[in-house]
């Protein structure tokens, strides 16, 4: 195996820290091209390039209207990675010992190690959004690292962790973007129960769709 799996250590904190950030930053590509697949993005820009090559009548002037959007598109997007990357590191991985691995405490987090780095991470917690379930979270493979069944092992590792210890239900949030993803919680048995636009101004611009599974533990 090219990889394994521990507990984390408080000599991880940086490191973790910063694969979260990196991984986070990663999708930034694949949000942009995901918005600009739909369908009321391809109409606004077609009819921005439309309208202003009948009010100018010029192809030069349509196509810097076209190129305006795109940026106002990537800008949001930018923006969006950064208030999730803010939201992360000020939450519970602001202080992930008292966050998941006090004693006693039915949570806990992972580190992938591959070639004596971190290259990966996962966690699980009781969920604040919906009492008795617990939430699988901080999902992140670095990117040269992904496709290599990292992200199905930590999985795994987090979902037996909670299984031992009776609890019965299991959620997690992920975004419209990450398509790799959703393949492989359908492949671990999540189901997808709802779909809701990320509630901050930058998401709402590009319409950021966040998607909740759920998985019934032993089922």
């Amino acid at each position: 195996m090219e990889f394994c799996l521990r507990e984390y250590r408080d000599s991880d904190y940086v490191v973790v820290r910063e694969v979260y950030a990196t991984g986070f930053r990663e999708h930034g590509s694949s949000i942009f091209i995901t918005v600009l697949q739909r369908l009321w993005v391809q109409v606004v820009l077609l009819a921005t390039f439309l309208g202003l090559l009948v009010l100018f009548g010029s192809p030069l002037s349509a196509t810097l209207g076209v190129f305006g959007i795109l940026l106002v598109v990537r800008v949001s997007v930018q923006c969006l990675l950064e208030q999730g990357v803010r939201l992360g590191l000020s939450e519970d991985l602001q202080d992930i010992r008292a966050s998941y691995m006090r004693p006693g405490q039915v949570s806990r987090f992972w580190v992938a190690e591959a070639r004596g780095r971190i290259v990966g991470t996962v966690a699980i917690l009781p969920c604040v959004e919906e009492k008795g379930a617990w939430e699988l979270k901080r999902i992140t493979v670095l990117k040269r690292w992904r496709g290599r069944g990292i992200a199905k092992a930590l999985c795994h590792t987090a979902l037996e962790f909670v299984a031992r210890r009776g609890v019965k239900r299991v959620v997690l949030f992920t975004s419209m973007a990450q398509v790799d993803a959703h393949k492989l919680y359908d492949s671990l048995g999540f189901k997808k129960e709802r779909e809701f636009v990320w509630p901050s101004l930058p998401a709402k611009l590009v319409n950021f769709l966040v998607y909740k599974y759920a998985y019934a533990v032993g089922v």
